[in-house]
Protein backbone atom coordinates (compact mmCIF):
# COMPACT_ATOMS: atom_id res chain seq x y z
CA UNK A 1 0.00 0.00 0.00
CA UNK A 2 1.51 3.24 -1.02
CA UNK A 3 1.10 6.57 0.71
CA UNK A 4 0.71 10.11 -0.47
CA UNK A 5 1.13 12.52 2.60
CA UNK A 6 -0.71 14.72 0.46
CA UNK A 7 -3.60 12.40 -1.34
CA UNK A 8 -3.82 9.64 1.29
CA UNK A 9 -6.01 6.78 0.16
CA UNK A 10 -6.89 3.97 2.12
CA UNK A 11 -7.46 0.38 0.46
CA UNK A 12 -10.41 -0.42 2.51
CA UNK A 13 -10.38 -3.77 0.85
CA UNK A 14 -6.67 -4.70 1.41
CA UNK A 15 -7.64 -5.69 4.70
CA UNK A 16 -10.45 -8.52 3.44
CA UNK A 17 -8.13 -9.69 1.06
CA UNK A 18 -5.24 -10.36 3.36
CA UNK A 19 -2.62 -7.85 2.18
CA UNK A 20 -3.26 -5.43 5.10
CA UNK A 21 -3.03 -5.67 9.03
CA UNK A 22 -5.53 -3.95 11.13
CA UNK A 23 -2.91 -1.83 12.47
CA UNK A 24 -1.83 -0.41 9.19
CA UNK A 25 -5.35 0.14 8.52
CA UNK A 26 -6.03 2.13 11.95
CA UNK A 27 -2.34 3.93 10.81
CA UNK A 28 -4.02 4.96 6.99
CA UNK A 29 -7.12 6.09 8.56
CA UNK A 30 -5.28 8.59 11.11
CA UNK A 31 -2.66 9.85 8.37
CA UNK A 32 -5.87 10.50 6.28
CA UNK A 33 -7.64 12.99 9.36
CA UNK A 34 -4.68 14.16 9.59
CA UNK A 35 -3.81 15.32 5.70
CA UNK A 36 -7.77 16.14 5.63
CA UNK A 37 -6.97 18.54 8.62
CA UNK A 38 -3.85 19.85 7.42
CA UNK A 39 -5.75 21.38 4.27
CA UNK A 40 -8.70 22.82 6.16
CA UNK A 41 -6.21 24.10 8.53
CA UNK A 42 -4.22 25.67 5.90
CA UNK A 43 -7.80 26.82 4.03
CA UNK A 44 -8.84 28.41 7.40
CA UNK A 45 -5.97 30.33 7.72
CA UNK A 46 -5.79 31.90 4.29
CA UNK A 47 -9.63 33.43 4.96
CA UNK A 48 -8.31 34.65 7.87
CA UNK A 49 -5.79 36.32 6.24
CA UNK A 50 -7.89 37.87 3.42
CA UNK A 51 -10.47 38.88 6.13
CA UNK A 52 -7.62 40.53 8.08
CA UNK A 53 -7.09 42.51 4.94
CA UNK A 54 -10.62 43.53 4.05
CA UNK A 55 -10.87 44.53 7.34
CA UNK A 56 -8.12 46.45 7.63
CA UNK A 57 -8.86 47.93 4.14
CA UNK A 58 -12.41 48.83 5.25
CA UNK A 59 -11.41 50.64 8.34
CA UNK A 60 -8.95 52.52 6.44
CA UNK A 61 -11.45 53.80 4.23
CA UNK A 62 -14.28 54.55 6.97
CA UNK A 63 -16.39 52.01 5.63
CA UNK A 64 -19.53 51.32 8.15
CA UNK A 65 -19.03 47.90 10.05
CA UNK A 66 -21.86 46.63 8.71
CA UNK A 67 -20.35 47.04 5.28
CA UNK A 68 -17.61 45.65 6.40
CA UNK A 69 -18.94 42.22 7.54
CA UNK A 70 -21.33 42.18 4.09
CA UNK A 71 -18.35 42.42 2.81
CA UNK A 72 -16.25 39.36 4.20
CA UNK A 73 -19.56 37.73 3.69
CA UNK A 74 -19.52 38.31 0.39
CA UNK A 75 -16.03 38.07 -0.43
CA UNK A 76 -14.91 34.76 1.87
CA UNK A 77 -18.27 33.11 1.31
CA UNK A 78 -18.79 32.62 4.86
CA UNK A 79 -22.06 33.09 7.60
CA UNK A 80 -23.28 36.59 8.92
CA UNK A 81 -21.78 34.78 12.24
CA UNK A 82 -18.81 33.99 10.80
CA UNK A 83 -18.11 37.13 9.34
CA UNK A 84 -19.12 38.91 13.14
CA UNK A 85 -16.42 36.34 14.36
CA UNK A 86 -13.66 37.65 12.01
CA UNK A 87 -15.07 41.73 12.98
CA UNK A 88 -14.53 41.06 16.67
CA UNK A 89 -11.65 39.01 16.13
CA UNK A 90 -9.43 41.38 13.67
CA UNK A 91 -10.66 44.56 14.30
CA UNK A 92 -10.62 44.99 18.09
CA UNK A 93 -14.57 46.23 17.85
CA UNK A 94 -17.00 44.44 18.96
CA UNK A 95 -20.65 44.17 16.39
Amino acid sequence: MEKNPETAKIDYHAFEKGEGKMCTLFEEIAEEGRVAGRKEGRLEGRKEGRAVEIIETGIEFELQDSDIIERLQRKLEISLQKAEEYFRQFSGQTV
